[in-house]
């Protein structure tokens, strides 16, 4: 992950997020040829001159040399688009063969926020040339619309801050969460599998060019930094109970991530890893005013469909789009923060919309490998009031 206007903000979200699945299919070891279906996600669409984000799975999938028949889907739910990706993949596969014959898909989530545009909203002419615009269109920061919620009337920091409010949120505890998050952050990066460690197993080296032909290299999570309580409390709170501050909300930030979701037999046959099963997913919605509540309705479906109850839960990934709104998650649900954001969370490592939720399952599965932790589950709100969770399962644990 990038932290905005740096290293990574050079590259489309394309070419993001063909790094990402290059990566997936080599340590998945799937012959490209196998692959049936390409699935992506970018919430911020146009990002960057000359990519056009609308062909952006399909892309990919012609990027990464897979059979050209192979389709591409672009699937869109904002902050759960990665998760969404896997959804349907796992929706593809357990179709009977005469509905949907897909046993590979390649699941893909990539956005480069760093680069959203300023468009004007100039109409075209009603009755000249459909090819020439109205003048004096009002300008509209892409990234700003999309923080707010106008049919709700609000904003995300807005739902975050009414919700811990509810919850009985302190700043404080929203101050020691990022305080926290950035130091889990900085702790597994000191072990990780870069420096001689075991890791954040799921983070792979950037290596190549950007748009401008400049030469790219990192290999750790950018927007990780040394804070400290006394700097965040100084920092201003922006919502009416003072919950949100610069410092304690996710960074935007830039990123990708991948993954390769198959049918077992299939991948047994192939010779590809089948230790992690995605056991069960759920999708909820929530009032709008408190969005960030989603994750509490949609872990509970999610566990109903495994059979499973939150105890049996070794691990937890919960996006921190606000240090806010997870904390009326963790408390609301009693979590453990033992277990929860083990290395770090958004609020650490940064929020870049459609690669959130794959982030979070990659993150999840290594670190459930580490401890040997059988399930896990992962799970983030989604803007407009919703809310996304995945049950895995390390079937090595059985």
């Amino acid at each position: 992950m990038g932290v905005k206007c740096g290293t990574l903000s050079g590259f489309s979200a394309e070419d993001l997020g063909v790094l990402a699945a290059e990566e997936a299919i080599c340590r998945s070891g799937v012959a490209r040829e196998k692959i049936d279906a390409s699935i992506g996600a970018n919430v911020y669409q146009f990002t960057a001159p000359g990519c056009q984000d609308i062909y952006f799975p399909r892309n990919v999938a012609l990027r990464c040399h897979l059979n050209i028949e192979t389709p591409g889907l672009l699937v869109q739910r904002i902050c759960g688009s990665g998760f969404q990706t896997a959804i349907c993949a796992l929706q593809q596969i357990m179709l009977p063969d005469a509905v949907d014959d897909a046993k590979i898909v390649l699941c893909v989530g990539a956005e480069t926020m760093s680069r959203t545009p300023r468009i004007d909203r100039s109409p075209r002419h009603s009755g000249a040339s459909f090819w020439e615009f109205v003048e004096g269109g009002a300008a509209e920061d892409t990234i700003l619309a999309g923080l707010n919620h106008d049919l709700a009337e609000t904003a995300m920091m807005l739902t975050a801050d009414e919700y811990g409010h509810q919850m009985g949120v302190t700043r404080r505890e929203c101050d020691e969460l990022a305080e926290s998050s950035h130091a889990r952050a900085r702790a597994a990066y000191r072990g990780s599998h870069f420096n001689g460690g075991d890791m954040l197993r799921g983070v792979f080296a950037v290596d190549s060019k950007d748009l401008g032909g400049r030469p790219v290299y990192l290999a750790h999570d950018e927007c990780v930094r040394n804070t400290s309580i006394e700097t965040l409390e100084k920092l201003p709170g922006f919502t009416p109970n003072r919950l949100v501050s610069p410092g304690n909300a996710s960074e935007i930030s830039d990123g990708a991530g991948a993954v390769i979701v198959a049918d077992r037999a299939t991948a047994e046959a192939q010779g590809m890893p089948t230790r992690f099963e995605m056991m069960s997913y759920g999708v909820a919605g929530v009032d709008p005013r408190v969005m960030g509540r989603g994750p509490v309705p949609a872990i509970r479906l999610a566990l109903a469909k495994a059979g499973l109850e939150q105890k049996d839960i070794g691990l937890f990934e919960i996006n921190e789009a606000f240090a806010a709104q997870y904390m009326g998650v963790e408390k609301e649900m009693k979590l453990d923060r033992k277990i929860v954001n083990v290395n770090g969370g958004a609020v650490a490592i940064g929020h870049p919309l459609a690669a959130t939720g794959t982030r979070l399952m990659v993150d999840l599965m290594y670190e459930m490998e580490r401890r040997g932790v059988k399930y896990g589950c992962a799970s983030a709100c989604i803007g407009g009031g919703q809310g996304a969770a995945v049950v895995l399962r390390d079937t090595e644990r059985d």
